[in-house]
């Protein structure tokens, strides 16, 4: 494997951590953390930082939010934060330090964010656990929970959940301890696939048919040991995870990885991509998985049996690979696929047309194997970097692409 300028973390030697990813308007925007190195603590957070993309590659600073400009006073403990939106607002929850959970309103996802309750939301006492390292969830139904808490290495006892009240500044209900059959660590998240929930914490998860739990643990995605958020954009799950970034005395930063779901409701993330990010690609690789695409239309990702997923595409569907680097002059594009019947895949860049694979029938009519073969097509493009288009004309399964020299 050739090594190339890796992507991962998304925003080096800047401190920005406990990544809390969401898409509002189409656009991905970054709560975190902010570690300050040789500040003279070993976490040492004077502030959180917001951040927006539109590719989840190249990021912009949205905006400082500082603990002085509320209620919190001034803190060298500006821990883990989250964020929801609701009716055309957006909430921001952030902790101060072991202690309690603020909340503060915008009419904007970037910035503007001011405190209106003149209290915590989540105060001191509140439960048997500590009050922070907050995560928020909305239900398929519009309901929305926080969820928070602390191991008892750290002075709790597990983590707690509450349904928020309608304007996502109260509680509607007394928190509940949330079942769990493993120790809990800080910096817990809630998301939801498939119908099942899914409570995580660094790269463990444990999954429930109920957001209340109780929840058992299924594995881990060994992407990260802190903190972390799950999120899916263009038909795409992804995962950001705190990257371990030592510069001084302690700072770390934000990575992101594609995630993928197995039919029984297990998620798998990919070692190279932990490494090197999302959303670009290097064509000198000896392959680029299907599975790594940024966006998908009418797509779907299914199990293999090289223990990976294909690509389903059926007539329409359409993935697409951006900023695709080191190509040749004039490459070649292969799929290695397999179909029932002829297929024919168009390749664009932008909205020309570079050329079609035309794949042939590969399927083994009456056998239990499928037999992969690869299609290939040559592509009128300038050595450099460029991105790329498919677009199914028949029904595929896609493993992996590669480029080679024309």
């Amino acid at each position: 494997m050739i090594r190339t300028a890796r992507k991962n973390p998304i925003i080096s030697g800047r401190g920005v951590c406990d990544p809390h990813v969401h898409i509002f308007n189409d656009r991905a925007y970054l709560y975190a953390s902010h570690d300050v190195p040789d500040g003279g603590h070993m976490f040492d957070m004077h502030d959180w930082e917001i951040w927006s993309s539109a590719d989840l590659v190249n990021w912009e600073r949205m905006s400082v939010v500082r603990p002085e400009s509320f209620g919190m006073g001034k803190s060298y403990q500006c821990w883990a934060v989250d964020a929801a939106q609701k009716d055309g607002k957006f909430f921001f929850y952030v902790s101060n330090g072991t202690k309690e959970t603020w909340v503060l309103t915008s009419d904007d996802p970037g910035r503007g964010f001011t405190e209106m309750l003149g209290r915590p939301l989540l105060p001191e006492g509140l439960t048997p656990t500590r009050s922070y390292d907050p995560a928020v969830f909305t239900d398929d139904d519009g309901e929305s929970y926080i969820v928070f808490g602390t191991p008892v290495w750290a002075g709790g006892d597990s983590y707690y959940i509450a349904r928020l009240g309608e304007d996502m500044m109260s509680l509607a209900e007394q928190p509940r301890k949330i079942i769990l059959d493993d120790s809990a660590d800080d910096k817990p998240f809630l998301h939801k696939h498939g119908g099942l929930y899914y409570l995580t914490w660094a790269s463990f998860w444990a999954v429930s048919d109920s957001v209340y739990g109780p929840y058992v643990t299924k594995g881990n995605l060994g992407l990260s040991h802190d903190h972390g958020s799950f999120f899916e954009w263009h038909n795409q799950w992804f995962k950001a995870f705190t990257v371990d970034e030592t510069v001084g005395k302690m700072r770390r930063a934000t990575g992101l990885a594609y995630i993928h779901f197995t039919a029984d409701g297990g998620m798998k993330s990919d070692q190279l991509i932990r490494e090197y990010g999302v959303g670009q690609y290097d064509a000198r690789w000896n392959r680029i998985f299907a599975r790594w695409y940024m966006r998908g239309q009418g797509v779907e990702k299914v199990e293999n049996i090289f223990d990976g997923f294909d690509v389903k595409m059926s007539s329409g569907s359409v993935v697409e690979f951006p900023l695709i680097h080191h190509l040749p002059d004039n490459p070649w594009l292969t799929v290695f696929a397999v179909s029932e019947a002829d297929v024919d895949i168009d390749v664009y860049e932008g909205d020309v047309l570079l050329g079609t694979i035309h794949k042939p029938q590969s399927y083994l009519t009456g056998g239990t194997f499928s037999r992969y073969s690869t299609a290939s097509v040559r592509l009128p493009l300038s050595a450099g970097t460029h991105g790329i288009r498919l677009v199914a004309r028949g029904d595929v399964l896609i493993e992996h692409l590669r480029f080679m020299k024309g």
